[in-house]
């Protein structure tokens, strides 16, 4: 086999007493691979590295279990199996991972299994979710009062079922103590990546993220989906209105008085009626579309930031950087080495 040069790490704890750490997925039939696979190569990533470094006694110990019958993937001649049951689970577990909630909310009703999960999740020192997974903790009561996240997607759904939540629609992953919840199936591994972090320091999550060809925190994609701009938002009349005029007018003014004066409300009247339609602040709305925009023109075209900043509503190039910092975590011309298209590369 190819003979890899794993670089050294010197920040691995060196208690005698150090060991590795149980991690239990609990997987549901016909919900997607990808969301219990992309945590497994994390963790498993970690166990090479681990025993390269002669320290295999860190290597995580995974296990997966199943809600409701072995056969947790058959696609295309690809079969995967869980045997094991969660409710035959036995001894201590440090961290517990639920991947998303299946097609038709089985698991939601399982009134057995939720009750199951409440119990664990105060037994574990971190219980996690993938993906709509956030759902089956939303559903046990383990979210109640904190902030989590979810799919984009799914984030209307989420809001009308579980009130008592924190949603954060923008993140890719949230921690709120003991819980951690992430947003599409790839940010698992991203979440995966920041546990490995949590239990064996940044330069170790870092190794294992470079041998993955992953970002140990991924830039310029802090935001796991934020707006739709170019395309009509649908629906008639009333915010849908306003959101469609948001986006056709980036480079206007789009304060929140102004805004008010163009649809005939009082500022305060609209403020309210807007971020309880669409979820966010017209603010923070506001700032998302010109985000998107300019994060498009930096993929896309040869605009200089000048341009750029003018296009989107930006006063200066200073207010495209901050904004670009604020949200993202990376400056726009960094943005535009990595996420530029071939075509514009060239």
């Amino acid at each position: 086999m190819p003979q890899y040069c794993l670089p050294e790490v010197t920040s691995l704890p060196t208690s005698p007493d150090a060991v590795g750490r149980r991690v239990v997925v609990v997987t549901n039939p016909s919900a997607g691979s990808l969301e219990y696979m992309g945590p497994l190569q994390v963790f498993d990533e970690a166990r090479l590295f681990l025993e390269h470094y002669g320290r295999p006694e860190l290597a995580y110990d995974i296990e997966f279990v199943t809600r409701g019958g072995s056969a947790i993937y058959h696609q295309k001649g690809l079969s995967i199996t869980a045997p094991t049951p969660y409710h035959r689970l036995r001894g201590k577990i440090d961290t517990l991972i639920f991947q998303g909630a299946d097609e038709y909310d089985e698991c939601l009703h399982d009134a057995r299994f939720i009750a199951w999960v409440a119990r664990m999740s105060t037994r574990v020192r971190r219980i996690v979710s993938i993906c709509t997974g956030s759902f089956i903790l939303a559903e046990a009561g383990v979210l109640d009062g904190r902030r989590a996240a979810t799919h984009w997607c799914a984030c209307d759904d989420f809001r009308r079922r579980y009130p008592r939540v924190q949603l954060e629609p923008d993140p890719i992953y949230v921690k709120d103590g003991h819980t951690y919840t992430s947003a599409g199936a790839t940010s698992g591994m991203d979440l995966a990546i920041a546990l490995v972090e949590e239990d064996y320091g940044t330069e170790f999550a870092r190794r294992v993220a470079q041998g993955l060809v992953m970002f140990l925190r991924r830039p310029g994609s802090q935001a796991q989906f934020s707006v739709q701009v170019g395309t009509d938002v649908p629906g008639a009349g009333g915010v849908s209105e306003i959101q469609n005029y948001v986006a056709k007018h980036l480079d206007g003014d789009l304060r929140v008085q102004a805004l008010a004066e163009q649809f005939h409300m009082s500022p305060r009247n609209f403020a309210r009626v807007f971020a309880r339609e669409v979820g966010v602040a017209p603010g923070k709305y506001v700032e998302q579309c010109r985000l998107e925009r300019a994060r498009q023109y930096l993929e896309e075209t040869d605009a200089s930031l000048a341009q750029i900043s003018e296009r989107c509503g930006y006063a200066t190039t200073d207010g495209l950087r901050l904004a670009f910092d604020r949200n993202l975590g990376v400056a726009p011309r960094a943005y535009r080495r990595r996420f530029s298209t071939a075509r514009q590369r060239a």
